[in-house]
């Protein structure tokens, strides 16, 4: 790890557990109406909707928009698919507000301490600014920057968000280390110029449209865990 300066993270499902908060809320939702829902497949599907909302927007067939107007617009698509639910528009707006309540792996807030000693540690993420505000303070993390791609001009994995990312901080695109637990954007990341490091991932996340990668790439690191990480990276 010669000659890296900054780590960089995403952070949806990397570091925040998407999928129980929403299963958590649709259970909660179809309880108080005495409906059942399959709350794992309306997680699934909405995470899937919104990045084929986020496909259009990085490629200018949709207006620029960021993660929470996404995230609605994809919430209005499930609605015939799961009516019991009988979401009303201003329940949906509530709705849409859990992805500002995902909590933190358990492991990561101790980690992030010892990885900050060595290092500056800042999000890079599709997720909006006030995601990674909000997240981050309900669980406690401490980061040296947050960069939301909503302000980039360009969304991951397009090259050019993380080069920019690269030249916000100062650096050089090749002293920078991603860190995520999607292969599709470490991919990304490496083609454009960043090292990598792999933490395998806690979710069976589905498979996002348009965005694939080699399960055979090699990365600069991979670990079982961000404690494994922060070990070989502060030791």
């Amino acid at each position: 790890m010669q000659g890296i300066r900054v780590l960089t993270f995403d952070i949806g499902g990397t570091v925040f557990d998407w999928q129980t908060a929403i299963i958590d809320a649709i259970n909660r939702l179809a309880a108080a109406r005495g409906v059942v829902v399959d709350a794992r497949r309306f997680a699934l599907l909405w995470r899937t909707r919104m990045f084929e909302l986020l496909a259009d927007v990085r490629n200018a067939t949709r207006p620029w928009m960021n993660a929470d107007a996404l995230h609605r617009l994809a919430l209005d698509t499930l609605a015939d698919e799961f009516s019991t639910l009988g979401l009303s528009h201003a329940e949906r707006d509530e709705l849409n507000t859990v992805w500002h309540r995902l909590r933190a792996w358990e492991e990561f807030p101790a980690a992030l301490v010892r990885l900050r000693r060595r290092y500056p540690c800042v999000v890079m993420t599709v997720l909006s600014f006030a995601i990674a505000v909000d997240c981050s303070r309900s669980s406690g993390l401490s980061w040296d920057g947050i960069i939301s791609c909503e302000f980039l001009g360009h969304y991951k994995p397009h090259a050019a968000a993380y080069q920019k990312t690269a030249a916000l901080l100062g650096v050089n695109v090749n002293q920078v280390l991603m860190v995520a637990s999607h292969r599709f954007d470490l991919h990304a990341a490496q083609a454009a110029g960043m090292r990598t490091a792999f933490v395998h991932p806690k979710l069976n996340e589905p498979d996002l449209p348009g965005l694939s990668a080699d399960p055979t790439e090699q990365f600069d690191i991979d670990v079982p865990d961000f404690d494994t990480l922060a070990k070989h990276l502060s030791p």
